[in-house]
């Protein structure tokens, strides 16, 4: 993996950095589990969500945490990778790879 990579993974044509992040009786949250990116100016408000969503699905399935963590993975899963589609696009706006898109962005602005 190259860690220099600003872009996350393609997967389904969609890009994700989420994958399940629960594994026996730990689940991630926030950065830890789907930073979003410092272009997103999500982070804190997306470790309350995720924070909130693991609740939910623990009241959901009460005792039963593997049921719990796939809940939390697949019901939280669509808004992270909406919030992260959002930043990959930022990041493409403000860090242009080539001179002529450096040249497009100060002719016509972002």
């Amino acid at each position: 993996m190259n860690f220099l990579h600003i872009y996350p993974l393609s997967l389904h044509g969609k890009y994700s950095w989420f994958l399940p992040r629960t594994k026996g009786r730990v689940a991630l949250v926030g950065d830890a589990g789907y930073c979003a990116s410092p272009a997103a100016g999500m982070g804190g408000s997306l470790a309350i969500i995720g924070a909130t969503a693991l609740a939910d699905a623990f009241e959901k399935h009460p005792g039963n945490f593997q049921s719990a963590f796939n809940n939390y993975n697949s019901e939280l899963r669509p808004f992270i990778e909406e919030v992260q589609g959002a930043a990959v696009e930022m990041l493409e706006k403000l860090l242009p790879r080539t001179e002529e898109e450096v040249r497009l962005r100060f002719q016509h602005g972002l």
